[in-house]
């Protein structure tokens, strides 16, 4: 299940606030070993004071969550334009309101008998990126950029909805790093259906862009 809200609603979501932000702490500075900021348990950065829309999938039984990711529109600030575009040779440049920027792709792991589940991390895959393909076809989307690892990018591969590589850097600690465009398409969804079995929505409720991302 997808439970959608932006930034400047997250008082109302404390519970889904909390585990997301100490998600991303696990994931990116324990696991990843990325030089980003922790405070108290929470990897925050100052484009989640943006206003962004995070996309969360929640265990429909216990409520519990297992991944998240984050959209942030490029007509205002976004990574890419920041920080991340530093560490790219080419300049690229996104200001359209047809394009959003996706980051932070989280995912918690879930064990069985002491062990990583991968059936666990393919289900929760597949729903965000089934859950960000419906959430910007909804909006009028037509783009998604995205900056990611190699792992991440046979990751995404496989789900069926792939980036195409507009550029690479060697410069991004600890590895080499890709920018990708994720064209959004009503055939992009389906692509997703036909590797992940899902056969309706995974949005908790359709109702989130009375208050979208602008």
């Amino acid at each position: 299940m997808i439970r959608i809200f932006q930034g400047r609603d997250r008082s109302q979501f404390p519970r889904e606030a909390d585990a997301m932000y100490r998600l991303r702490a696990r994931q990116f500075r324990e696991r990843l070993n990325w030089n980003v900021n922790v405070v108290d348990g929470w990897e925050i950065d100052e484009y989640d004071e943006m206003n962004p829309l995070y996309v969360v999938s929640l265990d429909a039984a216990t409520g519990m969550i297992r991944g998240s990711l984050r959209f942030l529109p490029t007509t205002g600030p976004h990574m890419m334009q920041g920080s991340l575009g530093k560490l790219f040779d080419e300049p690229f440049e996104a200001h359209s309101p047809l394009i959003w920027e996706c980051s932070r792709f989280s995912i918690e792991p879930t064990t069985h008998h002491g062990r990583i589940s991968g059936p666990a991390l393919r289900e929760t895959t597949f729903e965000l990126m089934h859950g960000g393909c419906e959430v910007a076809l909804q909006a009028g989307i037509s783009q998604i950029l995205g900056v990611f690892d190699p792992f991440m990018l046979r990751v995404y591969r496989r789900t069926g909805w792939g980036p195409e590589i507009v550029a690479s850097s060697e410069r991004a600690n600890p590895g080499p790093i890709f920018l990708g465009i994720w064209d959004v398409s009503a055939s992009s969804l389906m692509s997703i259906r036909e590797r992940s079995g899902i056969k309706d929505t995974v949005l908790e409720s359709s109702d989130w862009q009375s208050s979208r991302v602008a």
